[in-house]
């Protein structure tokens, strides 16, 4: 006996919410990064992300002694940088053509099975390209509509979020480049980047991302006591999930990154508690059925994401640039 619409939609929905909503997260390990650390908010109609701007030299404290007039000023040490929404859909369309020619219980699952990993495998490319982006893109369709990601905010200039290096001077990341001339990769350079990005006790790099060529260029350079490899269950990254422990954190191949100049490699490090994947709440993967499309004889199953990739503070990202690989 076959099954009908209303279990094949079912079905699919079981697939969504069971495979297709955690398997974009978990076979990723970046994404995997970003999902522990996600943010969820109730709305509005841009996210807003509170800055602490003063240090000790901007507000009323101070040493005193006991006979001192203390200050009754008030300060403001808190601004906020502001993002907008961005939105991600992702459809599996079941026409009912295919359902009648698999015939059987087993060719009908095999079919939704192989539609709904095919969604997954798109939304999660989509998810991972947009948080590594710089908001734009190369065809106009998607310009200014994807996530705008660590390749605007670990910059050594430039506005983000509303706010300029003008008006903030650490709004700015540590930028390691040769001026567009390529070098070879040292661990002086490695850790120079690493470095810059650390403020002991406030923030610093979590992890550090590559792609494969220049994954290869940066294991050959750190001593087998500098370093610990580890093998872990996630796939899709092009390695089997080979990930190198160094400075304390993971590093590990991201083949998404956004290119670049043939033979340019670059490092980035990043800080999961000061970049993060922030969604609204009632958009976080949110389905939608419907059983009878106008247009096609067709069920359609669509799955929705409302959110954006937001850093938090720029100073404690960090990228080594024009490396050859």
């Amino acid at each position: 006996m076959a099954f009908n619409y209303s279990q094949v939609t079912a079905i699919t929905h079981d697939l969504i919410k069971d495979d297709l909503s955690i398997g974009i997260f978990k076979s990723n390990r970046f994404l995997n990064h970003l999902r522990e650390k996600q943010d969820l908010e109730d709305g509005g109609n841009k996210i807003i992300c509170p800055l602490m701007v003063k240090d000790d030299t901007g507000t009323t404290g101070q040493f005193y002694s006991p006979r001192d007039a203390l200050s009754l000023d008030e300060y403001d040490g808190i601004s906020a940088s502001e993002h907008d929404w961005k939105y991600i859909t992702e459809s599996v369309v079941i026409y009912k053509a295919d359902i009648a020619k698999n015939a059987g219980k087993l060719g009908v699952l095999k079919l939704i099975s192989s539609k709904v990993k095919q969604a997954e495998l798109a939304f999660k490319q989509r998810m991972v390209k947009g948080a590594l982006s710089d908001g734009t893109a190369a065809t106009g369709a998607l310009s200014s509509k994807q996530f705008i990601g660590l390749d605007k905010i670990i910059a050594a200039s430039g506005t983000y979020g509303g706010i300029s290096p003008t008006d903030l001077a650490t709004w700015v990341s540590y930028v390691s480049d040769a001026a567009g001339v390529d070098r070879a990769i040292t661990k002086t350079l490695v850790d120079d980047a690493y470095d810059q990005a650390v403020e002991e006790g406030i923030g610093g790099p979590k992890l550090g991302i590559m792609q494969k060529s220049m994954f290869t260029k940066f294991k050959g350079i750190l001593e087998a006591n500098q370093r610990t490899s580890k093998e872990d269950t996630l796939n899709g990254q092009g390695h089997k999930g080979q990930v190198l422990v160094y400075n304390g954190i993971e590093h590990f191949i991201e083949n998404n990154m956004p290119n670049t100049a043939a033979g340019d490699g670059q490092l980035w490090y990043i800080d999961t508690d000061h970049f993060n994947l922030t969604v609204q709440k009632d958009n976080n993967m949110r389905r939608q059925s419907i059983k009878d499309l106008e247009t096609a004889d067709a069920l359609l199953e669509r799955i929705f994401l409302y959110g954006n990739t937001v850093g938090k503070e720029r100073k404690f990202h960090s990228r080594l640039t024009d490396i050859t690989i």
